[in-house]
Protein backbone atom coordinates (compact mmCIF):
# COMPACT_ATOMS: atom_id res chain seq x y z
CA UNK A 1 0.00 0.00 0.00
CA UNK A 2 1.26 3.48 -0.81
CA UNK A 3 0.50 6.89 0.68
CA UNK A 4 0.02 10.00 -1.46
CA UNK A 5 1.38 13.09 0.31
CA UNK A 6 1.48 16.77 -0.57
CA UNK A 7 5.04 18.07 -0.03
CA UNK A 8 5.75 21.65 1.03
CA UNK A 9 9.45 22.64 0.96
CA UNK A 10 10.59 25.48 3.26
CA UNK A 11 7.07 26.95 3.27
CA UNK A 12 7.27 27.84 -0.43
CA UNK A 13 3.91 28.66 -2.03
CA UNK A 14 4.26 25.82 -4.54
CA UNK A 15 3.86 22.23 -3.44
CA UNK A 16 4.31 18.85 -5.08
CA UNK A 17 2.85 15.37 -4.69
CA UNK A 18 4.96 12.40 -3.68
CA UNK A 19 4.14 8.76 -3.07
CA UNK A 20 5.67 6.93 -0.10
CA UNK A 21 5.46 3.39 1.23
CA UNK A 22 4.68 4.84 4.68
CA UNK A 23 4.01 8.34 6.02
CA UNK A 24 7.35 10.05 6.71
CA UNK A 25 8.01 10.87 10.37
CA UNK A 26 9.15 14.15 11.88
CA UNK A 27 12.95 14.30 11.90
CA UNK A 28 13.28 11.69 9.17
CA UNK A 29 15.39 12.45 6.11
CA UNK A 30 13.77 11.94 2.72
CA UNK A 31 15.21 12.26 -0.76
CA UNK A 32 13.17 14.04 -3.44
CA UNK A 33 13.78 15.41 -6.89
CA UNK A 34 13.66 19.22 -6.64
CA UNK A 35 14.32 21.38 -9.69
CA UNK A 36 15.58 18.29 -11.55
CA UNK A 37 18.15 17.35 -8.91
CA UNK A 38 17.97 14.98 -5.94
CA UNK A 39 17.95 16.68 -2.55
CA UNK A 40 17.95 15.27 0.96
CA UNK A 41 15.30 17.02 3.02
CA UNK A 42 14.34 16.78 6.69
CA UNK A 43 10.68 16.32 7.67
CA UNK A 44 9.68 19.17 9.98
CA UNK A 45 5.92 18.64 10.22
CA UNK A 46 3.24 16.15 9.18
CA UNK A 47 -0.38 17.31 8.95
CA UNK A 48 -3.32 14.96 8.47
CA UNK A 49 -6.14 16.81 6.68
CA UNK A 50 -9.59 15.34 7.35
CA UNK A 51 -11.22 14.64 4.00
CA UNK A 52 -8.12 15.60 2.03
CA UNK A 53 -7.10 18.80 0.28
CA UNK A 54 -8.52 20.16 -2.98
CA UNK A 55 -5.54 18.47 -4.67
CA UNK A 56 -6.57 15.11 -3.18
CA UNK A 57 -3.81 14.40 -0.65
CA UNK A 58 -5.00 13.83 2.92
CA UNK A 59 -1.48 14.22 4.33
CA UNK A 60 0.73 17.29 4.02
CA UNK A 61 4.41 16.79 4.75
CA UNK A 62 6.42 19.93 5.41
CA UNK A 63 10.15 19.54 4.80
CA UNK A 64 13.16 21.81 5.14
CA UNK A 65 16.50 22.06 3.41
CA UNK A 66 18.03 23.28 6.68
CA UNK A 67 19.62 20.86 9.09
CA UNK A 68 17.57 20.70 12.28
Amino acid sequence: MTVNCRISIDNRPDAADAIFQAVPRIGESISLSVDRSQQDLRVSRVVHVPGGTPEGAAIIVEVTTSIL
